[in-house]
């Protein structure tokens, strides 16, 4: 009598999953050998007799005929599948599908079988219970002396931990790609998402006649934010503006944080009306109040705009379009939208050369300081100076700094100048020094991008100590701008180590900004300029007169100096001098010159400041 076949199952859960993996194929393969070996074999054969019990002995087992009932089940059937022998027996194979595989898998099965040939792969079942376990089966047809199939034994064993294995890296590999694409802060998707998405939005509408919008935006003011109230309270900023635009773009859109304060949407909305008023209430939806610390604050976004196809045909392309009305925006004032047009590139390309064309000057010594003197209104104190930049273009000629104003806006050129402007001084101020010059000070303009590190004021001091010249030698002209964007809290650190060593600090502009008188009262100002558009119609226009006096007689209330700027005629100088205006400057007394020309024009202005 045929003695049972038994499926070997060799679990071990301390075994790395490719050793298992590995141990796993090769009892399987030599399971699959020995089942060939007794698929058409004789039943009494001893040998084969002691093989089938080594197996029933080892393995998962089961015995049906060929309508699938179950005839045979061994110990290890019952225990995996937690049905009894009794359950099983007369019971079809059924009983334990788990719905996981599908009709063709096995039809496929079935037909392999059928035919007489050994079928092998993977099959997930149900327990008694209910949970599912996998097992790795061989299916091993008997054939009866015609040829036959008459009877089929599966042997099994047990792969349900190495298929959790597997659940569970595939999960981990998800969960990895999913943080990939995210940003952590805002839980939007981040940059590499984004231009995923862009990029197949891209090829899904190419050619289909249909348009889409791109915006990127930026949240104005984010960077005051994050120094005057901490990084804590610009990433709440942040969450917050996030939270507002994800659920604008709910159906609607596709979001991204493409870093820092800056975002991106992809619009489906084609037509320019529905784009225009989503924009708009963009900006609406940003303008609502935020809390930040105790306070309610209200911010806004910059918004650039790019169409496809029109305005760029590849996500490249539609990027820079975008980007390029983005910073048009800004330069604009903030708060607003603007869609690309083809002049903005032409822009971007000049300020792009004109960039280069300053850094090539930069390094090839072709800047200069021009000086304007600067006079006392009444008396004969001495002379100051104003040092104004100059470039010595290879192809245009001496040209002022309103012929490459666009320079000043790439704050790593901003920050280039400064520091050439302040060596520069430095080497006049010694040669005006060598030559007796008498001179109370020399004014250097600043920018905000001067005091982006110590370096500018470190550089000051070392200037100072290498050459002699006293630091109260000098004066630094700052405007209000400086204190409104970013680095205000390095701005006024500087300032305040200037002026400390003996450095007068003189506010430029005063009038033209709209929180001057607060600057007054927080920053180390020793002077004040009034704006030459003050200045220019005070002859006849009564409120400018009343405001230049005001100015005036505020300034000295604070113990402060005054310098009226643009000074052009005789009239303006005896009303500048009738409000009693401490210094003078303009074309009135000299256009500004090169250093060589300054021994005799100041010898000349002391001449008539003593005569008068």
């Amino acid at each position: 009598m045929m003695s049972v076949m038994k499926f070997m199952m060799h679990t071990n859960n301390k075994v790395a999953h490719s050793e298992e993996s590995d141990a796993t194929d090769k009892m399987a393969q030599s399971l699959m050998d020995v089942a060939i070996k007794l698929q058409g074999a004789p039943w009494l054969s001893a040998e084969q007799d002691f093989i089938r019990y080594a197996l029933d002995a080892a393995a998962i087992v089961a015995i049906t005929d060929v309508r699938g009932t179950i005839t045979y089940v061994n110990s290890k059937f019952c225990e995996i599948s937690g049905y009894s022998e009794a359950e099983l027996i007369g019971e079809n194979h059924r009983k334990l599908k788990s719905s996981h595989h599908d009709t063709a898998f096995f039809r496929a099965m079935y037909r392999e079988i059928a035919h007489g040939r050994v079928w092998h792969g993977e099959i997930c079942n149900r327990r008694k219970d209910g949970s599912l376990y996998w097992v790795d089966t061989t299916i091993v047809p008997h054939l009866s002396e015609a040829g036959k199939a008459d009877s089929y034994t599966s042997i099994r064993f047990d792969i349900t931990a190495r298929k959790q294995l597997e659940a569970d890296l595939r999960a981990s590999r998800e969960h990895q790609k999913r943080i990939a694409s995210l940003d952590p802060l805002t839980n939007l998707p981040n940059r590499r998402s984004f231009q995923e998405n862009l990029e197949a939005t891209v090829d899904d509408f190419v050619g289909s006649g249909r348009a889409f919008h791109l915006a990127l935006l930026d949240v104005d003011t984010f960077k005051e934010v994050n120094d005057s109230f901490g990084h804590s309270m610009g990433d709440h900023l942040l969450q917050t503006v996030a939270s507002r635009l994800g659920e604008l773009c709910q159906g609607r859109g596709f979001i991204a944080r493409l870093g820092g304060d800056e975002f991106g949407i992809i619009l489906l909305e084609g037509t320019p009306s529905a784009a225009r008023a989503f924009f708009e209430e963009t900006l609406e939806v940003a303008r609502r109040p935020i809390q930040i610390g105790a306070a309610a604050r209200r911010f806004s976004l910059s918004l650039g705009v790019a169409v496809f196809p029109e305005n760029g045909n590849d996500a490249e392309n539609l990027f820079q379009a975008a980007d390029l009305a983005l910073y048009h925006a800004k330069s604009l004032g903030r708060d607003r939208f603007e869609l690309f047009h083809p002049k903005l590139k032409e822009v971007a390309e000049y300020r792009s050369q004109l960039l280069l064309e300053i850094e090539d000057g930069l390094r090839l010594d072709a800047f200069e300081l021009y000086y304007q003197p600067i006079v006392p209104a009444v008396g004969s104190g001495l002379i100051s100076l104003e040092a104004l930049m100059r470039w010595r273009h290879p192809q245009h000629g001496l040209l002022t700094p309103s012929n490459f104003q666009e320079g000043f806006s790439d704050p790593v050129v901003r920050a280039a100048i400064g520091m050439f402007v302040l060596e520069r001084s430095f080497k006049d101020i010694a040669d005006m020094t060598a030559e007796q010059l008498p001179l109370e000070r020399v004014a250097i303009n600043l920018t905000n991008s001067d005091f982006r590190s110590d370096a500018f004021v470190d550089q000051f001091f070392e200037l100072s100590a290498e050459t002699g010249i006293p630091l109260e030698k000098f004066c630094v002209e700052v405007t209000e701008s400086m204190f409104l964007g970013s680095h205000q809290k390095r701005v006024k650190q500087g300032l305040h180590r200037l002026h400390d060593a003996g450095v007068e600090i003189a506010f430029d502009d005063f009038g033209t900004g709209y929180a001057s008188l607060t600057h007054l009262r927080q920053l180390p100002i020793d002077k004040l300029k009034i704006d030459r558009s003050f200045v220019a119609n005070m002859v006849t226009c009564q409120e400018d007169q009343a405001i230049i006096r005001g100015v005036i007689d505020i300034a000295h209330s604070l113990g402060k100096t005054v310098t009226a700027e643009g000074v052009e005629t005789m009239e303006q100088v005896e009303l500048l001098t009738e409000m009693k205006c401490d210094h003078l400057q303009g074309w009135y007394f000299s256009t500004a010159c090169p250093p060589g020309h300054l021994p005799r024009l100041i010898g000349s202005m002391r001449a008539t400041l003593r005569a008068v």
